[in-house]
């Protein structure tokens, strides 16, 4: 399954803030198993460190959100913002695994 832009902020629009605040979390888990590609292999270095970047501002933004949802205040992002930020338009790769991220955290979501 290869999902769009526009498929993956429907599926945000369609959930309620705590099962957003969910899903997110799962998301961030996600972009951190995605970040580990930058490691080192069985060393302490990082032989990507754009991409373990990249990976790591996009997590920067999931946070704020994530907490604004649990505590019932406004988002300080709108979807579309953050799903620009996790599908990284303008970068195929990072584009390719965020969206791979995406599709990982809504089977986790649906405990499939």
């Amino acid at each position: 399954m290869t999902l769009t832009p526009a498929q993956c902020i429907h599926y945000i629009d369609s959930l309620a803030p705590r099962a957003q605040a969910e899903f997110l979390a799962l998301l961030g888990h996600q972009l951190t198993v995605a970040a580990r590609e930058a490691y080192e292999v069985r060393g302490p270095g990082v032989t990507n460190p754009r991409w373990l970047r990249d990976l790591n501002e996009i997590s920067h933004r999931l946070f704020p959100q994530i907490a604004a949802l649990t505590a019932g205040k406004p988002a300080p992002f709108l979807t579309d913002a953050l799903v620009e930020w996790i599908t990284a338009e303008g970068n195929p790769e990072l584009s390719k695994r965020g969206l791979v991220a995406f599709e990982r955290a809504m089977h986790y979501a649906h405990g499939t």
